[in-house]
């Protein structure tokens, strides 16, 4: 049944976006969402450091699920690519120098002989460092060359055998 109007109150139309007054939200009563509407990130860096935080479902090496954050599933990600595939990974985890991030533990006394093998390994990251900075022409030319050289010795070599 509707109700009555007063005198000099216009009708008033119920539809869309236009709740019955007695349903509507009253100043005074407790907000229906107490925490607001979520703040939007200002910047880029802000709205990565939200989404790298976020947590995730993710197999690990053993086929269980387990949380981890967004950062730790691309980190993995990254250098699972960088392992099975060649280039544009590799080369992007070699100029950032993972090398050296690795931490070498002063209490260890080395032989000399490993202290060798560090020696060549730490020139080796040094020349892959290197080596990702040439420019792609200029590396596509050297590698020609290093396989001509490499193969006039391996022939060389098994001519010599022979």
């Amino acid at each position: 049944m509707a109700k009555k109007k007063k005198k000099g109150e216009k009708e008033y139309k119920v539809g869309y976006c236009k709740p019955p007054k007695e349903y509507r939200w009253k100043k005074g009563c407790k907000s229906p969402n107490p925490k607001g509407r979520p703040k939007k990130p200002k910047t880029l860096k802000e709205a990565l450091q939200i989404c790298f935080n976020k947590e995730i479902n993710a197999k690990n090496e053993k086929g269980e699920v387990q949380k981890i954050t967004c950062m730790e599933a691309l980190v993995n990600k990254t250098i699972a690519d960088a392992i099975s595939k060649d280039g544009p990974t590799r080369r992007l985890l070699y100029r950032e120098d993972i090398f050296n991030l690795l931490a070498k533990d002063p209490e260890l006394e080395f032989t000399e002989q490993d202290k060798k093998a560090l020696k060549i390994e730490e020139d080796y990251g040094e020349l892959l460092h290197a080596w990702a900075e040439i420019d792609p022409k200029l590396r596509e030319k050297f590698r020609r060359i290093l396989t001509e050289q490499l193969r006039a010795i391996a022939i060389e070599q098994i001519q010599n055998a022979s």
